[in-house]
């Protein structure tokens, strides 16, 4: 017998991984006995039916087995509670076995005639059993696999449950359960007389309930069909009478299978997979559309506990009466080892394991991975698409396009810079910036900009802090903030669009402007950079503007380009916040980035500028399956369907001039938190309040993008977004594109794009002999007129530099 208990285990090796999709036998629902195979997969079916012989005391004065000496050690503290339950429950057991064996006889009391006409009208009902709907928990994974999520409804009498199929479960469990429930169950009818008369006797003499009278096929029957009426005795005959149909209607291992899916284990957890992942901890091995459940990893010694709990699911929690649970396990692998299943060593072995185990409630064990992302996936996508409840009870496998393990490592960079002292060769030592410079809170975003997939996305700098400043439950990835001067690409990219080109000259001095507001008398609005200066001294290139991000010039490329226009390339873009205001409601420092948008917009219309032009809205989902794997929606992240949002030869021009590390040197200096071991475009922006601080940056493949603040919207203190999020997006770029081994490429110039000289002083044609800058042009953008160059007095407030 042994032997064919390793043959049995070896054939149940095969098939650990078991792909997703694999339904298992279908059945016809059209009245008749199936003929179908069932799997290889079969357990041990006993030739006899033995009584469960409990082992003799030990007699010795040193006691070596560990069940006896932990039995003995409870012995004197439980005796008292054991007589109340004795004297409390002993009616009770009597009128229990009374009731199954006078069940039984008011099944063959009630005429053959009414038993089939009962069964003939239920046929239906039988038929459809295998089909009949459970509610099952929703999984959310990560692009490989890993749990980040299990959505169930712990309300309405629901809770959490994974179906699997026969072949997905331990035959340990399986044999586990026969023991502890149904000895006959493969020989039998669906109804066990002889079984019933003998859990009444041993309930008897024991004064406990240490056997059930109902057959597993039975119990099923109860579960699916019976559960929410009152027990009696007319309850019991028809139940039998279904259970005997049922095994008419289904292969045993079926009916096993449908079992082992649907009984209660406690705990709110449903079914065999539920229980084994909540009471021992064990995580299903999932790729995408390969699994290998938690219920096909159980051993001897899980199992036997496991089978041990349908009895009185409260009673036996291992979690709160972990003493009586190993008891009942006793009792469960005696049963088996009286059924010839395993031996004497190996019950002794199994209780010795559990005994060591640490069981815990599945609140303690069972978090939330990366939260701010689940969150966003179920309120954003997955509510609106599948709804609520649906999405609670409907079984559904949902994999996302988030990295795991690059999201430990993100929410990991973005702490450390906040909350330690840092050294860089840059910045030097500095940190921790709460302490020094009061910001609390940062938000990351990783995507790809090829697909818009979401490789990232952590909404603060620690998930369980509650403070004011950072409220880390809240997602600021999503959140409403000013972007500074992190928005002023999309001025440039409009004016570049309208015939501009880097080499463009753009005066920065001092400029006052017609404000907003209208009054009388009008009132007016004259900027500052954020150094306090004006840079008169050199001719103003679009390029030099930019990459060190002066105002006056971006509000004159805002006051050039038209306020409708710049709304017209945001909602291209994506920043629907802004795109979908009236123009009324801007006024010149809207070119500084005072309109509020998202972080995760904002990573997304960067991501265009990276992807040549074409926008990929952000993606979050990679495929969702029902609870058997069958496809309901995928995503073909090869062949994204993008839509053009720029040309190409305009992305090129904003891309240059971000990924020009010279051009930054004026205001950042060489070795600055920007430059990567590769190309890579960037642009920082501080509002002027000094409470939102960013980094957006990109190489051809990655996108990241970084705020930093805080969530009361108290101000930052002598920081900028160079050392604020700037050392965030630096370290979260360079592991990114080492983690998925990026090529160090520089973006793609289109044909129509090429370099040409220009006049230094005018961005016009030169004249001979005078100093020129070279940039890049779009073909029938190069000025062919030449122009005068003066150099202007300084108006006041300009320095001159």
């Amino acid at each position: 017998m042994e032997s064919n208990i390793n043959n049995h285990s070896n054939n149940h090796q095969k098939n650990e991984i078991i792909t997703v999709s694999n339904r298992g036998n279908q059945f016809h629902t059209n009245g008749h006995v199936q003929t179908t195979t069932p799997p290889a997969l079969t357990p041990i079916i006993p030739k006899t039916t033995h009584q469960i012989v409990r082992p003799a005391p030990s007699t010795g004065t040193e006691i070596r087995n560990s069940a006896t000496l932990r039995k003995v050690n409870r012995m004197i503290i439980r005796r008292h509670l054991h007589e109340r339950y004795s004297r409390s429950y002993a009616p009770r057991i009597l009128a229990i076995s009374l009731i199954l064996v006078i069940a039984l006889f008011a099944v063959l009391s009630t005429g053959v005639g009414a038993a089939y006409a009962f069964y003939q009208q239920q046929l239906p009902l039988l038929n459809g059993i295998a089909d009949h709907s459970l509610f099952q928990s929703t999984h959310i994974y990560d692009r490989n696999g890993h749990l980040l999520y299990e959505l169930y409804d712990h309300q309405n009498g629901h809770g959490r449950r994974t179906y699997v199929n026969y072949t997905q479960i331990s035959p340990l469990l399986i044999n586990a359960s026969i023991a502890a429930e149904d000895h006959n169950f493969w020989v039998n009818n669906g109804v066990d007389l002889q079984g019933t008369l003998r859990a009444a006797v041993t309930n008897l003499q024991s004064q406990t309930v240490v056997e059930g009278g109902s057959t597993i096929t039975q119990q099923l029957v109860k579960n699916q069909l019976f559960l929410s009426q009152p027990r009696s005795l007319q309850i019991k005959s028809e139940e039998a009478i279904l259970a005997y149909g049922l095994t008419k209607q289904y292969p045993k291992w079926k009916i096993m299978e449908m079992y082992l899916n649907t009984v209660y284990y406690g705990d709110l957890n449903y079914g065999i997979e539920a229980a084994a992942q909540d009471f021992f901890n064990i995580h299903p091995q999932c790729s995408r559309r390969l699994c290998k459940p938690a219920a096909s990893q159980l051993d001897l010694a899980q199992s036997s506990l496991l089978a041990g709990l349908p009895q009185s699911p409260s009673y036996y929690n291992p979690v709160y009466n972990k003493s009586v649970a190993l008891d009942r396990q006793q009792t469960v692998l005696q049963s088996m080892v009286a059924l010839k299943m395993i031996t004497e060593e190996q019950a002794r072995q199994a209780e010795a394991e559990t005994a060591k185990f640490h069981f815990k409630s599945y609140a303690s064990t069972q978090g939330i991975q990366a939260p701010h992302f689940v969150h966003y996936v179920i309120d954003q996508v997955l509510v609106p698409l599948i709804g609520a409840q649906n999405l609670l009870n409907g079984g559904y496998n949902i994999y996302t396009t988030l990295d795991l393990n690059l999201e430990k490592k993100v929410e990991q960079i973005a702490y450390g810079h906040l909350y330690k002292p840092l050294y860089d060769p840059y910045l030097g030592s500095y940190g921790p910036l709460n302490i020094q410079n009061n910001v609390n809170n940062a938000a990351v975003v990783v995507m790809n900009p090829y697909n818009g997939e979401i490789l990232a996305m952590d909404g603060s700098a620690d998930y369980n802090n509650k403070s004011p400043q950072v409220r880390g439950q809240y997602n600021s990835a999503i959140a409403l903030r000013q972007p500074g001067s992190s928005f002023k690409p999309v001025e440039y990219a409009t004016a570049f669009e309208m015939g501009w080109y880097p080499a463009m000259i753009i005066p920065d001095h001092k400029t006052t402007y017609p404000s907003l507001l209208s009054g009388d008398p009008p009132t007016y609005y004259t900027p500052q950079n954020y150094d306090q200066k004006f840079h008169t001294g050199f001719p103003m290139t679009a390029r030099n503007a930019i990459a060190n991000s002066f105002n006056i010039p971006a509000i004159d490329t805002l006051e050039y380009a038209g306020i409708q226009n710049v709304l017209n390339m945001a909602g291209r873009l994506g920043l629907t916040e802004i795109a979908n205001l009236p123009p009324s409601s801007f006024g010149p420092s809207m070119a500084l980035g005072t309109s509020e948008v998202s972080l995760l917009h904002l990573t997304s219309a960067y991501a265009t500028f990276a992807n040549q032009g074409v926008r990929v809205p952000p993606t979050s989902i990679l495929e969702i399956t029902d609870n058997q794997g069958y496809p309901l929606y995928n995503y073909n992240s090869a062949h994204p369907r993008g839509v053009r949002a720029l040309r190409a030869d305009i992305a090129f021009l904003v891309n240059s001039i971000l990924s020009d590390t010279k051009s930054r040197y004026h205001e950042f200096g060489p070795g600055n938190p920007l430059e990567l071991d590769r190309p890579a475009a960037a642009k920082t922006g501080t509002t002027q309040s000094f409470r939102d601080n960013w980094t957006i940056g990109y190489t051809p493949y990655v996108t990241v993008g970084v705020w930093a603040g805080n969530s009361d919207n108290t101000t930052m203190n002598n920081i900028i977004g160079i050392t604020g999020a700037g050392p965030i997006w630096h370290d979260v770029m360079e592991y990114v594109s080492s983690l998925y081994n990026y090529p160090p490429d520089d973006f793609n110039k289109p044909s129509d794009v090429h370099a040409s000289a220009v006049s230094a002083y005018t961005g016009l044609a030169p004249h001979p002999g005078e100093p020129t800058v070279t940039d890049w042009f779009i073909d029938g953008t190069q000025p062919t007129i030449q122009g005068t160059f003066t150099k202007p007095s300084p108006c006041n407030g300009d320095n001159g530099d």
